[in-house]
C-alpha cells in the first residue's frame, strides 16, 4: 500500500505527486476520486447526494505526508553520446529527496535498505495522472548531509525496470511450441521485476505499452508487434541444436536452457526494428527515431497490461522551438556531429532444425513424433542432406513377469523415419542408410549401439541421411525406448525376457542443408550484408556493424524465423516493407540496412544543451527547428525547474542515397565443411593491410612533397635538402604540415619590400638605391630564423620591425658595407640578433 507521499508545485505551476508504495495493494483518495470522475462522466455527469464521497476518500488516506527538498525529483535517461543504432533498452531512474520530520519516519526509511527490493516503489504523477513507475534501489539510498529546519534529508533512487532487465533472464515458460510474439516477449520481460501490478492499481491496465514500429511484412494482415513470432532457440546464450538434453540426475528435472537476460533478449529484437523501448508518461513505449521525421503525429498501437491489442493511437510529438514564453534555451547549445555511415554490415547466422523435446513432466511411454513439412527435395542424394539426432533418457525400473520381480537389464532405442508424398506414397529410412519404399507399418528399427546400462540410461544415435526424393515433402520420426529383462533359466542359461516401452524424455533433431549452391555439411553458415549510403562522404564516414540474432531464411525451420499472422494463421515472414514508401521491400535485415545507412547517410547533427519548458515536453516528443526533428537522445530532467539537460539528436533519412549489395560473404559452405570462404577473406584483408602499412613511408613522403606548405612547385634542378616542421596556425586552431628547402635566397633591389616568407635567406643589392624590407608581425613568427647579407655598398639596407615591435629593443637594423650579415630569430614577441658579421 501507499507509505508515503509528497508533492510540489514547478516553476510553470505543474503539480507533482510522489507516492512510496511497499507493495502493490490498495488504493489511495486521488485514484479513488479519479476513477469515481471517470464512471460519473461515463454515466452523464455528476450527480448530487454524494455528500459520503468525501469521507470515503478521506477514509482511504491512510499514508504519511512528506516535504521533498530540493528540486523535488529528477530523472535521467539513458542515452547521451549514443548513435540511433545502439542502446536499444533506454532505462531512467528518477532521485527524489525526503525531509525527515522525526525520528520514527527517519528509521522507516532507513529500514528500506534492509528490505528485498522487489517491496518499494516509486510512483510519479504529473498534474494526478500517473507518469513514472520505478522500483527503489535499497543499495542506492543516501543520507544527504544538508538539512531543512535541522530535519535530516534522505534520498531515493528509483529506476524504471528496463535498467533491472539485465538481472533477469528469459525463461522457457513464456514460449508456446517454441514460439513468442513479440509484444508478448516485451510483456514477460516487464514482469520480471513485478511493477505492472500498479498499473491495475491505477486502473490503467489497457494504457501500458504503446508502440510505433514502421517496419511491416507483407503478409501481415495489420501493423503491430503481436503480429510476429519469434523463435525460442535464438534466446540462447550458445545454441547447439545437437546438444544433449541435460538433467540432474539426483532429481531427473530439466534444466532450464541458459537464456540471454530480457534486455538482451529485447535489444535483439528492437534491432530489427531500429526502435528503442523507453519508459514515459506512465507506459512504456516502443518506437523508431525515423518515425519522427515526416509528420507531427506519431501513428501508436496500444497494448494492455497483458500485451493484448487494443487499438490504435496518435501522439502529437513535434514541439517547434520559438511557441514558449520562457526562454527555451538556457545557454547557447553546442552543436557537433556524428560521422557519416561508410557502409552498414549485418552479419547473421543462419541454421536449418527442427526439434521435438519431451522433458522429465512428460515422459509418457508412447512414442515421440516429430513432423516436419516443406522438407528439401532433390533429385541427386547430395542436393540437400538432413542430419537427425534422437536422444532418450530413462531410468532402469522392475519387470513383473510372472509374478517374479527382475530388475531391467538393458535398455534400447528404437526409431522409425519416413518421407511422404501427397499421393500418400512412403519412403522409409533403413537400418542401412537407404530411402526405400515402404508402408504405414513400417518396422521400428533398433539402433546400433544397444544394450545400454545403468541406474540413469542415456541413448544417443545420430545418422547422415541423403537428400528427401523429389516429391516427398513430409518427415515424419517416430522414437521409442524398450526396457529389456533377461532372466536366468532353471536350465543355466539366459533365456530372452519382456520387452516393453517405458517412460522416457528426450529430442528429436533434425538438420537440413540448404538446397542451394551454397550447401553446407554443418548446416549452419554466416551471412553478411552489405548496405552503403551516399557516396560523397565516404572519406569522412566510419562502417557501422551489426550482429543481430534474428534473420528471414527460406526454409521453414531457420532458426531465428519470424512468422507473421495473416489474419488466419502463421506464416514465414520474408517480404518486408520500409514504411517510408510503397515501393522498397526485401529481407528484414535489407531494410534494416537500409534504414540506418539512410539515417547516417550524411553526418547526423547532434545538440547539447540545457531546455526549459512549459512543463508538456516529454522524452518522446521531439524539437522541431532548423527544419529538423530533433529526438532525445539522453537527459537529465529536473522537475521543480522544469529543465531538460541532454542531447538531441537530428533525424533526416535520405532513403534514396542508400543502396543494399544483398548477400555476400558465405561462410562454412564447402562440401568438406571448412571455412574456405572465410580464410580467402582474412587473407585478403591482412594483404591489404600488409600493403597499406609498407605504403606508409611512400605516401607521407608524397604528402610533404606535394601538400605541405610551401611545398616545392617546380622539379629542383640540383641536389638540395628541406627542413620538415609542424606549423600551428591560432586562427584555425589547426596543425599542418610545413616544409622549407636549405639553401634558398631572395635578391631584392632599390625599393620597398615585404618579406618573402617562403626564403630562409635574402640579399639585399643596394647597386641601385636604398633597399627597405619590413617584416611581419611575431604573433605567426615564433621560431623562425631569417639570414640578411648586403651586397655593395653603394646605398644602404633597413629591416624594418612591424609597427609596435621591435629588432633588439630598437624598431629597426641597418646593414651597411658589402657582405655584411645579420641572423635573426622571432620568440612570437620580438625579433633578436643572434649573428652580426660587420
Amino acid at each position: 500500500m501507499r507509505k508515503y507521499v509528497g508533492s510540489f508545485k514547478s516553476i510553470q505551476n505543474v503539480t507533482y505527486r510522489i507516492e512510496l508504495w511497499d507493495d502493490p495493494s490498495g488504493t489511495t483518495p486521488e485514484i479513488t476520486a479519479r476513477l469515481y470522475a471517470a464512471r460519473v462522466l461515463a454515466a452523464g455527469g455528476y450527480q448530487e447526494g454524494s455528500s459520503c464521497l468525501l469521507t470515503k476518500l478521506q477514509s482511504l488516506n491512510s499514508s504519511t505526508e512528506l516535504k521533498l527538498a530540493g528540486n523535488g525529483f529528477s530523472i535521467e535517461r539513458q542515452g547521451e553520446g549514443d548513435s540511433v543504432y545502439e542502446n536499444f533498452v533506454r532505462s531512467s531512474r528518477a532521485t527524489s529527496q525526503w525531509v525527515m520530520p522525526d525520528q520514527t519516519t527517519l528509521d522507516d526509511f532507513i529500514a528500506i535498505q534492509t528490505m528485498a527490493e522487489t517491496a518499494w516503489a516509486m510512483i510519479i504523477y504529473r498534474d494526478d495522472v500517473m507518469w513514472h513507475v520505478g522500483r527503489v534501489l535499497a543499495d542506492q539510498m543516501t543520507r544527504l548531509r544538508e538539512s531543512i529546519q535541522s530535519k535530516p534529508i534522505i534520498e531515493l533512487v528509483a529506476v524504471d525496470g528496463l535498467e533491472l532487465m539485465d538481472g533477469f533472464k528469459v525463461k522457457s515458460a513464456w514460449f508456446s511450441s517454441g514460439k513468442i510474439t513479440i509484444s508478448q516477449l516485451i510483456r514477460r520481460c516487464l514482469e520480471s521485476f513485478d511493477l505492472w501490478e500498479y498499473w491495475a492499481i491505477n486502473g490503467t491496465q489497457t494504457e501500458y505499452l504503446y508502440e510505433g514500429v514502421l517496419l511491416r511484412e507483407s503478409h501481415a494482415s495489420r501493423l503491430g508487434i503481436d503480429m510476429y513470432k519469434v523463435d525460442e532457440y535464438t534466446f540462447l546464450t550458445n545454441f547447439d541444436p545437437f546438444s544433449d538434453v541435460k538433467i540432474v540426475d539426483a532429481v531427473g528435472w530439466l534444466i532450464e536452457p541458459n537464456y540471454i537476460s530480457c534486455k538482451q533478449a529485447l535489444e535483439n529484437v528492437l534491432l530489427m526494428f531500429g526502435a528503442r523501448l523507453i519508459h514515459e508518461l506512465g507506459a512504456y513505449y516502443v518506437i523508431p527515431p525515423t518515425a519522427y521525421n515526416s509528420a507531427t503525429t506519431i501513428n501508436l498501437r496500444r497494448y494492455s497490461y497483458t500485451a493484448q491489442y487494443i487499438g490504435t493511437t496518435t501522439y502529437t510529438h513535434r514541439q517547434t522551438i520559438g511557441n514558449d514564453v520562457r526562454p527555451l534555451w538556457m545557454a547557447k547549445p553546442s552543436l557537433y556531429y556524428q560521422p557519416a555511415a561508410q557502409s552498414v554490415t549485418i552479419n547473421t547466422k543462419r541454421q536449418n532444425l527442427a526439434k521435438q523435446l519431451r522433458n522429465y513432466n512428460d515422459r509418457a511411454s508412447s512414442i515421440l513424433e516429430l513432423r516436419v513439412y516443406d522438407v528439401p527435395t532433390g533429385s541427386t542424394p547430395d542436393d540437400a542432406p538432413m542430419r537427425i539426432r534422437l536422444m532418450a533418457k530413462s531410468l532402469k525400473r522392475s519387470i513383473v513377469d510372472a509374478g517374479i520381480t527382475y530388475v531391467e537389464d538393458s535398455t534400447d532405442l528404437y526409431y522409425r523415419i519416413k518421407l511422404l508424398d501427397s499421393g500418400g506414397n512412403i519412403r522409409v529410412l533403413n537400418n542401412n542408410g537407404y530411402w526405400v519404399t515402404g508402408s504405414v507399418t513400417t518396422q521400428l528399427y533398433r539402433m546400433p549401439t544397444n544394450n545400454i546400462k545403468g541406474g540413469w540410461i542415456t541413448s544417443e544415435f545420430e545418422l547422415t541421411c541423403t537428400t528427401a526424393p523429389a516429391g516427398f515433402t513430409e518427415m515424419r520420426i517416430e522414437l521409442e525406448v524398450h526396457g529389456n529383462v533377461l532372466p536366468y533359466s532353471s536350465g543355466g542359461k539366459w533365456k530372452n525376457g519382456n520387452s516393453a516401452t517405458k517412460d522416457f524424455w528426450g529430442s528429436i533433431q533434425v538438420s537440413f542443408a540448404d538446397a542451394s549452391p551454397y550447401k553446407n555439411a554443418d548446416y549452419t553458415f554466416d551471412i553478411t550484408e552489405i548496405t552503403t549510403a551516399a557516396t560523397a562522404n565516404l572519406v569522412n564516414s566510419s562502417p557501422v556493424i551489426l550482429d543481430p540474432v534474428y534473420y528471414t531464411d527460406a526454409l521453414p525451420y531457420g532458426l531465428g524465423n519470424w512468422l507473421v499472422n495473416n489474419g488466419t494463421i502463421d506464416v514465414l515472414a520474408s517480404d518486408w516493407y520500409g514504411g517510408w514508401d510503397s515501393i522498397t521491400h526485401g529481407t528484414i535485415t535489407k531494410m534494416l540496412g537500409l534504414q540506418m545507412a539512410s539515417v547516417y547517410a550524411d553526418f547526423l547533427p547532434v545538440i547539447r544543451g540545457n531546455w526549459v519548458d512549459s512543463g508538456t515536453l516529454t522524452s518522446i516528443k521531439s524539437l522541431y527547428f532548423d527544419n529538423y526533428a530533433w529526438v532525445l537522445n539522453g537527459v537529465r530532467f529536473d522537475a521543480r525547474s522544469e529543465q531538460w539537460d541532454g542531447e538531441w539528436l537530428a533525424i533526416s533519412p535520405v532513403y534514396t542515397n542508400s543502396t543494399s549489395s544483398g548477400e555476400g560473404l558465405r561462410v562454412n559452405q564447402s562440401p568438406t565443411g571448412n571455412l574456405g570462404d572465410r580464410l580467402n577473406y582474412t587473407e585478403t584483408a591482412v594483404a591489404n593491410l600488409n600493403g597499406s602499412i609498407s605504403a606508409v613511408p611512400n605516401q607521407v613522403l608524397e604528402h610533404l612533397v606535394n601538400y605541405a606548405d610551401q611545398a616545392p612547385t617546380t622539379q629542383p634542378t640540383q641536389t638540395t635538402q628541406w627542413e620538415v616542421m609542424l606549423k600551428y596556425t591560432d586562427s584555425t586552431d589547426s596543425v599542418t604540415w610545413l616544409v622549407q628547402e636549405h639553401g634558398t635566397f631572395k635578391t631584392y633591389t632599390a625599393g620597398t619590400h615585404s618579406l618573402d616568407l617562403a626564403f630562409e635567406g635574402h640579399l639585399l643589392n643596394g647597386a641601385g638605391g636604398t633597399i627597405t624590407i619590413n617584416l611581419p608581425a611575431v604573433a605567426e613568427q615564433k621560431g623562425k630564423k631569417y639570414y640578411f647579407v648586403k651586397l655593395g655598398s653603394a646605398h644602404a639596407a633597413v629591416v624594418n620591425a612591424y609597427a609596435g615591435q621591435t629588432i633588439n629593443g630598437v624598431d629597426h637594423m641597418n646593414l651597411n658595407t658589402n657582405y655584411e650579415s645579420k641572423t635573426i630569430i622571432c620568440d612570437g614577441s620580438a625579433w633578436y640578433i643572434i649573428a652580426n658579421n660587420p
